[in-house]
């Protein structure tokens, strides 16, 4: 168990407040940066080139499971906290965060390690 939940019970209101707020702010960030990048990947697939119809449709089916997902995320908490306490909540926000992370791992290898490009040989005519 991490320092965050062993001692959140005894942690001032306004300290823990101020964690969420960062918490919040770590993720929020990302989390448009993600969906901008998703939304930028799938502009330059030929399925949908040039058809922007298609790319807001995608692009917007993307930001509303986001959505939907917070929501549900945000459902569980209130259940959570009141029969296991404010220790199973940052529990259950840190394992969010991390599977969030895992299912995002292939693509951020992609993009901190590019794969090296094969330079084709020179030829000279002569």
């Amino acid at each position: 168990r991490s320092c965050v939940t062993l001692f959140s019970e005894v942690f001032n209101t306004y300290v823990l407040l101020v964690m969420l707020a960062f918490m919040g702010i770590l993720v929020g960030g990302p989390n448009n940066i993600i969906t901008s990048a998703v939304a930028a990947d799938l502009a330059s697939h030929p399925s949908v080139r040039g058809n922007n119809k298609s790319l807001g449709t995608v692009t917007g089916l993307i930001n509303g499971t986001g959505a939907i997902t917070a929501s549900l995320g945000l459902l569980v908490i209130g259940p959570l906290s009141k029969h296991m306490g404010w220790s199973a909540v940052w529990v259950f926000l840190m394992a969010c965060t991390a599977s969030g992370t895992l299912l995002m791992s292939p693509k951020i290898i992609a993009e901190v390690f590019p794969p090296k490009e094969v330079e084709e040989p020179k030829t000279e005519i002569v």
